[in-house]
């Protein structure tokens, strides 16, 4: 084989490949009612905790701020193995059940759950950490209030 066809070889296959990874993980994800969050769990214990953005202030939407106005708690938690859509879109099905949770964001940039509580009610550090289990997450730290507006 001459060096040319070698080197074309090279160049095509690099090309292929992360398009087929890339497919290979949507793939996966087509029937998320079995995807295994718990890959996401073990992979982040080990891996992502010392990744995790401190200090995330919460992110803003439509609803968070609409929240907000409204009075409503500000709460940050920091996710570990929260990856894709599909993680974001497990969360947000957990979260959004409780009538305690006024807004819901899953930020995949930062790997937060932000939330804002109606007004008068309470979620414990404890719920939501049980709430992110059985959505397939375990939570690194919660933080709210103050802390997660910013100035």
């Amino acid at each position: 084989m001459t060096a040319f066809k070698y080197w074309l070889i090279l160049a095509i296959l690099g090309l292929i490949a992360p398009a087929v990874a890339n497919d290979a993980h949507h793939n996966n994800h087509n029937n998320h009612n079995n995807h295994d969050h718990a890959l996401h769990v073990s992979a982040a214990a080990t891996t992502e905790t010392s990744a995790l953005p401190t200090g995330v202030l919460l992110t803003r939407t439509d609803a968070i701020n609409t929240a907000l106005a409204n009075g409503g708690e500000p709460i940050v938690a920091d996710v570990l193995g929260v990856v894709c859509d599909f993680c974001a879109t497990a969360m947000n099905k957990i979260f959004s059940k409780r009538s305690e949770v006024a807004a819901i964001y899953v930020d995949l940039d930062t790997k937060a759950l932000n939330l804002v509580l109606e007004p008068g009610t309470q979620l414990s550090d404890a719920a939501i950490a049980e709430l992110a289990e059985q959505a397939g997450y375990r939570v690194a730290a919660v933080r709210r209030g103050d802390a997660v507006i910013g100035g």
